[in-house]
């Protein structure tokens, strides 16, 4: 490896090394003067560099050799056996503690944790700092002793290797008795490698390892880096060594050519030897120094605590940066959510209105049990008084208080957080900080989330009465449905209710055409003050459209072909004619400094591009309040476009103008990165504006 890294960086030096060697043979007295005056400096140059590479090559090896030597516990015929990461195969049940990294992708069979679920961290796979939620197979989960996973006739069927995180579909079967049993297996039941795992303690079945895992997959081969710098001083290394050429064939030639052809071809090249110091060999030698300055500086600098150079080929590059692309929550913001407001159709709450709120949810909760009993009071009395009824024709119009007792539930309900207790203090794990933030609202307005497992939770409502909820189909959010449903029976009255929250564009198309004014006025309104919004809505479910539903939906997730088509097709069948209940708005707290920062990285020349997935009012609002638009600066919107030709005329404007950032959404960034468009929108974004973002 060394050698091809060093004669790919060092090509022209090392020809020219081994050209002039061969030359000295054929002309003996120039062996004395080559050595001293060539060669010397040149196995200086390149023992350096061998010794730098060398270096960065046995710290990889290092790296590699921990990961690959750590210890795992296997779970086989013979009881609990000790392995390496090196070792493992597919096929093999592990048993994983809390922090320990997953060495493979696998499917989690068993957890001990009370809630029957885990989380991971997966910042090392998709730069997410968020935790992600995965529930174990239920079938294993049953059963409770890993030993009898172990079965010739139990085993998982899963699809072939790929490079897709966030999607998974296999099947698992397991024989209990004489008969064998299958489950559906999606991304929930996933653990993929370089994964920690957060909580507890897991049993898992490997099925992918070594380069056919997922973040394997993601990842190309090593390529050897070169900054530009090294590029540079090797083109001038090639131009002064013709001008070195040529110096010597007219310095010769000044003299006429004397004697036959050999005798010229010699004083050419003695004129090569003396002239040889107009090559800046030494330069190679300084710069590599200052690489591994730079490098060790970078290591130990209490400034950017954690940082590490893992090549110090490149870290002079640093300076050269010209762009920067920056997400925004986690990055620019500290991904900590705190409630701000919550609006209904008959008024806004925030946070100096949390006492009335309180007290309208105490009176309700006193009144009945559980939420939506007046809907199923009327569901039921048209039920009596005719033989069909169709759904939208008996909703009725529900009381005020009524819809923020609901609302205030259905924050306590619909989400994936886990109640913990860790030394004695109460807290909450989820892999969304806006779903804590919402649930620790729902427990200030009096309905706590007591008991979270896989399939029950329990709250506590105003009275400090339980009620008790059977999870009996959970949709979490993804960044392609953008919304997340949880369909819930509240054991006490035997009701169903399915409760939806999403992203406005999505919530739209499910709530009755009546809300949607205000759920689009209000967003667009909450957006531009820089906060974040969720709509939440719910339904009343028949136990008749339940059942009918469950069929089709236990069918389509047993597919094999199409899966995931299927299964959201069925889905949305449930979440039509939704009950529009509330919007929330949470604010992301900035990170320390980040305007100081990033007005530094402007007054450095470097262009800040931010991307995020939140409205555009949204994204203009931090943008702003961090710095990324400075007082002087104008905006440049380009949404909602459909054409390319709608493109390409925007370009045009903005093309003229200064001082001005684009915003510009994700539908008509996917139309200007259209190969017709996309050179000239690179053009346009890259020499016009000082700074811009993306949606």
């Amino acid at each position: 490896m060394i050698p091809l890294v060093l004669f790919n960086q060092f090509k022209f030096f090392s020809n020219l090394f081994f050209l002039l060697i061969a030359i000295s043979q054929f002309f003996p007295p120039l062996k004395v003067g080559f050595m001293f005056t060539y060669i010397a400096p040149l196995a200086v140059v390149l023992t350096i560099t061998i010794i730098k590479e060398g270096v960065d090559d046995f710290k990889r090896y290092q790296r590699d050799k921990e990961a690959n030597s750590q210890k795992y516990k296997k779970i086989s015929d013979k009881g609990i056996v000790d392995l390496t990461s090196a070792e493992i195969q597919v096929g093999d049940i592990l048993q994983l503690n809390a922090n320990e990294r997953i060495p493979a992708d696998m499917i989690l069979l068993y957890t001990t944790d009370k809630s029957k679920s885990i989380f991971l961290r997966t910042d090392q796979l998709d730069g997410e700092t968020d935790w992600k939620l995965r529930k174990p197979v239920a079938l294993t989960q049953e059963i409770g002793d890993p030993l009898s996973f172990i079965s010739d006739k139990s085993y998982v069927l899963a699809d072939p290797p790929s490079k897709q995180i966030y999607y998974f579909k296999g099947l698992c079967f397991v024989q209990q008795g004489v008969i064998q049993k299958k489950e559906a297996l999606s991304l929930e039941q996933t653990m993929w490698a370089n994964t920690v795992l957060a909580s507890s303690s897991a049993v898992g079945i490997v099925i992918y390892t070594g380069k056919e895992t997922r973040a394997q997959k993601n990842s190309s081969n090593p390529q050897n880096k070169f900054g530009a710098i090294d590029l540079e001083i090797n083109t001038i290394s090639k131009a002064l060594f013709l001008f070195m050429v040529g110096c010597a064939v007219v310095i010769v030639g000044l003299n006429g050519f004397p004697g036959p052809l050999s005798n010229n071809l010699l004083n050419i090249f003695r004129f090569l030897l003396l002239l040889s110091s107009i090559i800046p060999i030494s330069l190679r030698v300084n710069l590599d120094f200052a690489k591994i300055i730079y490098s060790y500086k970078i290591n130990n600098d209490q400034n950017i605590f954690g940082t590490i150079a893992r090549n110090s080929m490149i870290p002079e590059e640093l300076g050269r940066i010209q762009y920067l692309f920056t997400d925004k929550t986690g990055t620019l913001t500290q991904n900590e959510m705190v409630f701000k407001q919550i609006c209904f159709e008959s008024g806004v709450f925030g946070e100096d209105s949390i006492e009335e709120l309180r007290n309208i949810v105490e009176d309700e909760c006193k009144k009945s049990i559980g939420p939506l009993k007046d809907v199923e009071d009327n569901y039921n009395f048209n039920k009596n008084n005719s033989n069909s009824v169709d759904n939208s024709k008996r909703r009725f119009r529900r009381n005020r208080n009524n819809i923020i007792r609901d609302a205030i539930t259905a924050l306590g309900l619909c989400h994936n957080v886990t109640p913990v207790e860790e030394d004695g203090v109460r807290g909450y794990q989820a892999s969304s900080p806006d779903e804590v933030a919402l649930v620790k609202l729902a427990e200030n307005l009096k309905i706590k989330l007591n008991e979270r497992s896989q399939m029950r939770m329990q709250v506590l409502n105003a009275t400090d009465t339980p009620e008790d909820y059977e999870i009996l189909a959970n949709f979490p959010f993804s960044s392609e449905t953008k919304r997340m449903g949880i369909l819930v029976k509240h054991l006490e009255t035997n009701r169903l209710i399915f409760y939806l929250k999403g992203a406005e564009v999505v919530m739209e198309g499910k709530v009755m055409e009546s809300s949607r004014p205000f759920i689009r006025e209000t967003c667009e309104n909450l957006a531009s003050t820089g906060l974040r919004t969720l709509v939440i809505s719910q339904k009343y479910v028949s136990w008749d459209e339940y059942e009918n539903w469950s069929r089709k939906y236990e069918l389509a997730k047993t597919e094999m072909e199409d899966r995931e088509k299927k299964v959201q097709k069925i889905v949305e069948e449930l979440e039509e004619n939704m009950e529009f209940l509330c919007v929330t708005g949470v604010e992301d707290k900035l990170q320390i400094d980040v305007a100081d920062t990033i007005e530094s990285l402007r007054n450095g020349g470097v262009q800040v591009w931010m991307l995020t997935g939140d409205k555009v009012e949204t994204a203009t609002c931090i943008a702003i309040s961090t710095g990324l638009k400075a007082k002087s600066q104008k905006l440049f919107f380009m949404r909602e476009l459909k054409t390319s030709q709608e493109v390409e005329n925007h370009l045009k404007q903005f093309e003229g103008l200064e001082e001005t950032i684009l915003v510009i959404d994700g539908n008509t960034l996917h139309i200007a990165l259209e190969p017709s468009n996309e050179k000239y929108f690179f053009e346009v974004a890259s020499t016009v504006i000082l700074s811009n973002f993306y949606i």
